[in-house]
């Protein structure tokens, strides 16, 4: 009964939005996907943040926008291509933003993970370590690197396995 009442206020609420035809403000459409997410209505979510990232595009909080429709897409949706897209347009659109480094991080990421594009994920993870060497993530980009294309069970992952200077200890 709750999941109607959800849909019946959704509709409602995009009844609204698209028949006034006014333009709502930033703080409006924001508070409205927030709103789809907390109800798990993940496309309805997405959907706002595209009209968010058009009609505010230069607000100074249209690159977390963008890097939230990105992790909205890949890990609600699972639509790994548009999380990849989001997270381009982040670095194009606001190339000093805070969240570069990570959405180039995500770009190889959900490449080698989820896309399963090893050509491309090995380009943006050769990128970033061209660009941020010395970066906190630079080390896992190397192991991403490292294990390309390898099966899970082929790695010596070492969980739960004491290292052999704490064998050597005890």
């Amino acid at each position: 009964m709750k999941r109607w009442i959800g849909w019946i206020l959704s509709l409602l609420l995009m009844t609204l939005i698209v028949g006034c035809g006014e333009k709502l403000t930033e703080e409006q459409l924001r508070a409205n996907a927030q709103d789809f997410e907390n109800r798990e209505q993940w496309q309805e979510a997405a959907n706002m943040y595209e009209r968010l990232v058009k009609a505010y595009p230069k607000t100074a909080r249209a690159d977390e926008t963008l890097y939230r429709l990105g992790v909205l897409y890949a890990n609600n949706i699972k639509n790994f291509q548009k999380s990849v897209d989001a997270y381009k347009q982040l670095i194009k659109k606001y190339p000093k933003s805070n969240l570069v480094i990570q959405s180039s991080f995500m770009i190889g990421y959900r490449y080698a993970n989820d896309i399963k594009d090893l050509k491309n994920a090995k380009k943006y993870y050769e990128a970033f370590l061209a660009k941020w060497p010395n970066h906190e993530l630079a080390p896992s980009v190397t192991w991403e690197l490292n294990n390309l294309g390898k099966d899970i069970s082929e790695l010596d992952l070492q969980l739960g396995t004491p290292s052999q200077d704490e064998t050597v200890s005890q």
